[in-house]
């Protein structure tokens, strides 16, 4: 049989017209094969055309509808399409018509009769049908429950919720007794979220579900209708029906709906598969949206757990239980803090753990760093600009001090702050509103003040480079952060938790650091402090060549400058004698040859160059 549309809505309901070889064009012109009186149908709406291939009669067995970017769409099961090749069963709305796409002949299709063609100039055969009662309300309450579906997913932004009012709104339709949506998280893992519901108790339910009836409909790609043995025991005797549906989305096959009967209910039928169908891809593309963004919002929350974390401060000493202490009760208040110490004490450090310890942790933290700003630029940096401010000044543009909002500012490098802008900055944080390069209206100023310097702002008050009035503004809390040197029992603790970052980071076995590289580490002034000590351990784990942190590994300034209170220096001076004798005598017998020196000492060769720069030994042998 050919295939044809059926008219179920609109002027021509009841026509049915037999699909030709040639393509036909759908439109309110009445040059149109098919023409559609409704001003919500564009001159030229659609084709519908035949695609390559034919049945055993000799006929095309497959067609497709192409839109002509009509005004108001056309949309194939309720969803808007541009290139749609057509299955049986395909509901297809162009404007307020509606028709059905069939190939093959209902076993309970009513009798029809030929009617004439309502389309002047189309010379194709127009079928008229007196569709029975119950077919006619069938399909209204199919197209209704589809646009309410429709109109619900649209609505709700919550995964959980969405699946439940999908699956009521389901069973409106299709004579399940319980039903699933099966979200497919990890197929290889076998593991599923579902969300469940039973028609009795109208609730959640602990329906059974079958893995392999969900592997099969998730790599088919098409419903899976069966009926199986409950709770697969024979001899009960009680078999239910099953249908499984796959939730087919844009970019993926998210899971399946997973729907069940029990007798004496009979097996769901051909057009609950076809419903089931087009309510299946309208809600997929929803949830994987939905999932989607699930996904971003908790990848944002871990991305903003791990740069501002509460538990940053590393180290067991007494210094840094006094700097955890000090945190912890100033957090809570709104006062504005001054963080004293060297630079790369890890200053910044502090200021973001009192930020996420504070009620203000979830709002924004804005660093500026006034020493790393040209003074030309740090006005507008920190107040912003309205349109036409100065020469480039295309837009208006939110300044550091705006963008803080109700969150915390963090101004490091205080000191070197230049005396206008300390002015500027004074009258801020006593009358809490500022003005935009430019501007005339005055804008709030909420967020908490945090300020750090490793300058003596004592001494800069005496020489006249620092305000005295914005010291005491900035000096209601202060806290000075001890150097390295002075609580030196925190660096094997700071060197394997720099260790195991840069170790993930740069994806390399790490197992620990040899105990002559921790005497180098303890040993060493470290004027950088932690910045220092950090990028230390990242050069080693870097250029080293095991899965230990060797002393050779670490950068040649340690190298040279160990400590003359080194416990066991003179043991080091032996062994790194005793290095460049075996490297010297390794290369004499290999005549100058690294890699085959390398190999009779048990090394690699780049080991044994980098053993020979740190030993300060030449390249060629003598």
């Amino acid at each position: 049989m050919k295939p044809r549309l059926l008219a179920i809505s609109g002027s021509l309901t009841g026509t049915v017209r037999e699909l030709s070889d040639s393509p036909i064009s759908v439109g309110r012109l009445e040059e149109n094969q098919l023409c559609l009186t409704d001003p919500a149908v564009s001159r030229n709406h659609c084709t519908i055309q035949p695609i390559d291939g034919q049945n055993n009669q000799g006929q095309n067995s497959q067609y497709e509808l192409v839109d002509l970017d009509s005004r108001s769409g056309t949309f194939v099961n309720g969803l808007p399409v541009l290139r749609r090749s057509l299955d049986h069963g395909d509901t297809i709305r162009i404007g307020s018509a509606s028709f059905l796409y069939l190939t093959h002949e209902d076993e309970t299709g009513p009798p029809r009769r030929r009617a004439s063609d309502l389309s002047s100039n189309s010379s194709l055969e127009t079928k008229r049908v007196a569709l029975p009662a119950i077919e006619i309300g069938r399909m209204a309450r199919d197209l209704t429950a589809l646009f309410r579906i429709s109109s619900v997913i649209n609505s709700i932004r919550d995964s959980q919720l969405l699946q439940r009012e999908l699956l009521q709104l389901i069973f409106e339709v299709v004579p399940a007794d319980e039903g699933a949506v099966v979200l497919i998280t990890d197929l290889d893992e076998e593991t599923f979220e579902t969300c469940t519901w039973n028609r009795h108790t109208d609730s959640p339910s602990k329906i059974s579900i079958s893995k392999e009836l969900v592997h099969r409909a998730f790599w088919e790609q098409a419903a899976v209708q069966i009926n199986a043995q409950i709770d697969d025991d024979p001899s009960a005797g009680e078999q239910q029906n099953i249908l499984c549906q796959p939730l087919v989305a844009i970019e993926r096959t998210i899971g399946v709906l997973y729907l069940t009967s029990l007798p004496p209910a009979p097996p769901f039928g051909e057009d609950h598969v076809y419903f089931l169908d087009s309510a299946s891809r309208i809600a997929a593309v929803t949830l994987e949206n939905i999932l989607a963004l699930d996904s971003l919002r908790s990848e944002n929350s871990k991305l903003k757990r791990q740069l501002n974390t509460a538990t940053n401060l590393v180290g067991e000493s007494r210094q840094i239980r006094q700097v955890s202490d000090f945190i912890s009760r100033v957090a809570q208040s709104d006062s504005t803090v001054l963080i004293r110490g060297e630079s790369g004490t890890g200053k910044e450090v502090i200021a973001r753990s009192i930020h996420q310890s504070s009620p203000r942790s979830e709002l924004p933290f804005i660093a500026i760093n006034c020493a790393a700003i040209p003074e030309t630029l740090l006005e507008s940096e920190l107040f912003g600009h309205e349109k036409g401010a100065y020469t480039g000044a295309l837009g208006m543009r939110k300044g550091k001090l705006e963008a803080a909002e109700d969150g915390t500012l963090f101004l490091d490098e205080i000191g070197e702050l230049a005396p206008p802008m300390q002015a500027k900055l004074l009258r801020v944080l006593q009358q809490r509103e500022f003005e935009r390069v430019g501007g005339t209206h005055s804008v709030a100023f909420k967020a908490r003040v945090l300020a750090a310097t490793n300058k003596n702002l004592e001494l800069a008050i005496k020489s006249n480079e620092f305000r005295q009035d914005l010291y005491y503004r900035l000096n209601v809390v202060s806290i000075s952060v001890p150097p390295l040197r002075e609580h030196s029992e925190d660096i094997p603790l700071l060197a394997l938790y720099f260790a195991s970052k840069y170790a993930q980071k740069n994806k390399r076995p790490f197992k620990g650091i040899a105990s002559e590289a921790r005497s180098l580490l303890l040993g060493y002034s470290w004027p950088g402090n932690v910045r220092e000590l950090e990028n230390a351990i990242e050069h080693a784990i870097v250029l080293g060549l095991t899965e230990e942190i060797l002393a050779e590994d670490l950068p040649t300034i340690i190298l040279e400058q160990q400590s003359a209170k080194l416990a066991g220096g003179k043991y080091h001076d032996v062994l790194n004698e005793s290095k460049k004798e075996m490297i010297l005598n390794a290369l004499h017998d290999s005549k100058g040859s690294y890699p085959e020196a390398a190999r009779t000492l048990g090394i690699h060769p780049k080991y044994l160059h980098r053993l020979a720069r740190n030993l300060n030994l030449k390249s060629d042998p003598p």
